[in-house]
C-alpha cells in the first residue's frame, strides 16, 4: 500500500474515527470564528456580503463533516476539493464585504476559517494532495487579499501576506502531519509483519496436526474395528453397508480438508456458501467480518455468499436485538472491502472481494 497516494486514513481506520472528532471542533470553530467576528465587524462592513459569505463556509463544513464521517469512509479528494472551493467563496465574499470602505478592517476571518478546515484534511488526504490544495488555496487567497486590501486603501502587499500566511503555514503543517504518519505507520506495518507471517504459519501448522489426530482418531476408534468386525463376520448384510458409507462420508470429510470453510459457520447462525468463497478471503479480510459477526453475534447474523464473474460477494443480514455496529468498525469495514455497501436500517451489509474466476473456484 507504499506510494504518495496512501491516507493515514486507509492505513488507521480507527485512527479517522477519533479525528472526526477534530473535524467537529475544527469545523463548528471556523463557523463560529465567523459569527463572533462578523458581528465585530458589521458596523464597517457591507453586512450583505458578510451573510453571504456564511453560507459556503457553512457548505464547506458541512463537506468536512460528511466526509469524515466513518459511515462514508474515506474521505474522497472530491470532498476535500469541494471543501476547498466553497471556503475560498467564503473568502471571496468576506473580502467583497470591506471592498472599498476605507474605514473597514483590512483583515477578516476568511483565510483563518479556510485554514481550520485544512487542519482536517491532513488526518485523512495524502500529503501531495494537502500540499498542491494549501499552496493552491494560499494563492487565491493572497490574490483576494491583494484586491481587497487595494480597493480599501490598505496597503496590498501587507494586507495580502498577513491574510495567506495562516493558509501558507497550516498547509504545510498538515502536510507533514499526513507524511509522518503515513510513514510511521508503514514502517510499523513492516516491523510487525514478519512476527505476523510466523504467528500465521504457526496456527497453520497446530492446524493440520489438529486434522491429522482427528484424522487418526477416526480411524482408530471406528473404521478400524469396524473393519475387524467385518472380517471376523466374513460378510456383510444392510447395516453393515449403511455403516461403512457413514464412515466412509465422515473420512472424506476430513479429507478433503473443510477447515478453511468452517471459520464463517462458526461465526454466523446461518451460512449459505455453495462456491465455497469463504476460503478465497485473505487473513485481513477473515479478522474485519469476525469483529463485525461478533458485534452481531445477538442478533442471529446470516451470511450468504455469492460469485459475480471474478469477485465474491458476503452478504450478512441480522436480526433486531442487542448489539450495534459501531463507526470504528463500519470504517474498517470499508477500508478492508472498498465499496461496501451499507444499510443499517435495513440491517443489512455487503461485502465485495476478489475470489478468483469460477475455473480457479471449482478446482
Amino acid at each position: 500500500m507504499a506510494g504518495p497516494r496512501v491516507t493515514p486514513q486507509q492505513l488507521d481506520p480507527l485512527g479517522g474515527v477519533t479525528a472526526q472528532a477534530y473535524a467537529w471542533v475544527l469545523g463548528l470553530g471556523a463557523l463560529g470564528m465567523a459569527l463572533v467576528v462578523s458581528a465585530i465587524q458589521w458596523p464597517a462592513t457591507a453586512p450583505g456580503w458578510l451573510i453571504a459569505a456564511i453560507v459556503p463556509l457553512a457548505g464547506a463544513v458541512a463537506v468536512a463533516l460528511w466526509a469524515s464521517a466513518p459511515q462514508r469512509a474515506p474521505f474522497t479528494w472530491r470532498s476535500a476539493v469541494l471543501m476547498h472551493v466553497l471556503a475560498l467563496c467564503a473568502v471571496w465574499l468576506e473580502a467583497a464585504s470591506r471592498w472599498g470602505i476605507d474605514a473597514a478592517p483590512s483583515w477578516g476571518w476568511g483565510p483563518l476559517a479556510l485554514a481550520l478546515l485544512i487542519i482536517v484534511t491532513g488526518s485523512f488526504r495524502p500529503a501531495i494532495e494537502v500540499a498542491i490544495e494549501s499552496l493552491a488555496a494560499t494563492i487565491a487567497v493572497f490574490g483576494i487579499a491583494y484586491a481587497a486590501g487595494a480597493a480599501s486603501g490598505a496597503e496590498p502587499i501587507a494586507a495580502a501576506t498577513i491574510a495567506a500566511m495562516p493558509v501558507l503555514c497550516v498547509g504545510a503543517g498538515a502536510t507533514a502531519y499526513s507524511a509522518v504518519l503515513v510513514r510511521r505507520l508503514l514502517a510499523w506495518r513492516e516491523d510487525t509483519s514478519r512476527s505476523r507471517r510466523a504467528e500465521a504459519l504457526r496456527l497453520r501448522e497446530q492446524a493440520r496436526e489438529e486434522l491429522r489426530t482427528h484424522r487418526l482418531g477416526l480411524v482408530e476408534r471406528e473404521i478400524e474395528p469396524f473393519l475387524r468386525s467385518l472380517l471376523a463376520a466374513g460378510s456383510s448384510d444392510a447395516a453393515a453397508a449403511a455403516e461403512a458409507r457413514r464412515l466412509a462420508g465422515e473420512l472424506r470429510a476430513l479429507l478433503t480438508d473443510q477447515r478453511e470453510q468452517a471459520w464463517l459457520s462458526e461465526l454466523v447462525g446461518e451460512l449459505t456458501d455453495p462456491d465455497r468463497l469463504a476460503a478465497r478471503m485473505d487473513e485481513t479480510q477473515r479478522a474485519a467480518v469476525e469483529a463485525l459477526c461478533a458485534a452481531l453475534g445477538r442478533r442471529a447474523p446470516r451470511a450468504v455468499l455469492r460469485r459475480q464473474g471474478a469477485r465474491g460477494v458476503l452478504v450478512i443480514t441480522w436480526e433486531r436485538g442487542p448489539g450495534r455496529l459501531g463507526p470504528e468498525l463500519l470504517a474498517m469495514a470499508r477500508h478492508v472491502f472498498p465499496g461496501t455497501r451499507i444499510a443499517l436500517t435495513a440491517r443489512r451489509i455487503e461485502l465485495g472481494f476478489a475470489a478468483g474466476d469460477g475455473a480457479e473456484l471449482r478446482r
